[in-house]
């Protein structure tokens, strides 16, 4: 179950998994952190009550994880919920953890020092603006796979095409290689009118503001400069917490970011990953197709 965030997958998932007597895997980037809670939109207690979910608020900040810690950590539980349930339901907004989690990934290369250093000192010296010429002539498609304005990731992205001399996409598009060669794999995601799910996106993100982001935000103040803090929601309002911005900019660009968020999500489920789009209104009577 994938999609955009704020579509309304996380309840779809657990309806789906009521459903099939099964259990949850997360496979959402940000959820896995144990201190990020409201930034992130973690199911609630009661969402958590109603389905055992696994892999959400099970490493730390400061941990290294990826995609391909996340797939390794967790291959062996679904593979017990597909021996005892038939069945298991991965659920998460970030296309390279279920990637990882039903095909695996290629080893990334390690990249040369001198050359992190190089760009790290282009970065410094010229701002993200620059970085992000050099990587759309490097790969033209990066703007579908890569946040253009997150620094971090724009260097990675620039490390690893001039590493391999291969574009992004070529780097992504190894071939399949099945963990559960037995299981069939269906990809669902829940889809909006462009303009219902930015609005969905904003009611959020205030909601988020009402439940206390802003405080959250401050107590990680001290882990700022740490990778896993480099996301939607918290970038911003350390700029507020900075004196760089008003805290009303911080909100708007909490929205704005989210609806590009959304945006490269979509983009991502439609090019590399066969999904199904239910409209959302349409998902009660498409569930009706899940009987055992």
């Amino acid at each position: 179950m994938g999609g955009p965030t704020a579509s309304g997958k996380t309840a779809a998932a657990i309806e789906l998994a009521l459903k099939l007597h099964t259990e949850i895997v997360n496979v959402d980037s940000r959820q896995v952190y144990k201190e990020l809670n409201i930034g992130v939109a973690k199911p609630s207690s009661h969402e958590l009550s109603q389905v055992p979910h696994h892999g959400i608020s099970t490493v730390g900040i400061e941990e290294h994880y990826n995609a391909g810690s996340h797939a390794a950590k967790h291959e062996s539980t679904i593979g017990e919920l597909l021996k005892t349930n038939g069945t298991a339901v991965l659920c998460g907004g970030t296309g390279l953890y279920i990637e990882a989690m039903i095909n695996g990934l290629d080893e990334m290369p390690d990249i040369d020092p001198d050359l992190r250093s190089e760009i790290l000192d282009e970065y410094v010296a010229h701002g993200i603006e620059r970085l992000v010429q050099v990587l759309l002539k490097l790969d033209p498609n990066a703007a579908n796979l890569v946040a253009l304005d997150n620094p971090q990731r724009v260097m990675r992205a620039i490390e690893l095409c001039i590493q391999t001399q291969k574009t992004l996409s070529e780097i992504y598009s190894q071939k399949p290689k099945i963990r559960f060669p037995e299981a069939e794999v269906i990809y669902l995601g829940i889809q909006h009118e462009r303009e219902k799910l930015y609005n969905r996106i904003n009611q959020r993100v205030d909601q988020m503001i009402e439940d206390g982001l802003i405080e959250e935000v401050e107590s990680l103040l001290p882990f700022q400069s740490l990778k896993s803090l480099q996301t939607v929601g918290y970038t911003e309002l350390f700029r507020f917490f900075a004196g760089e911005i008003k805290k009303q900019e911080a909100i708007d660009l909490i929205k704005q970011h989210t609806r590009n968020y959304a945006k490269r999500q979509i983009t991502y489920f439609s090019n590399r990953l066969p999904t199904t789009w239910i409209d959302a209104d349409q998902w009660p009577q498409y569930l009706l197709n899940f009987e055992l």
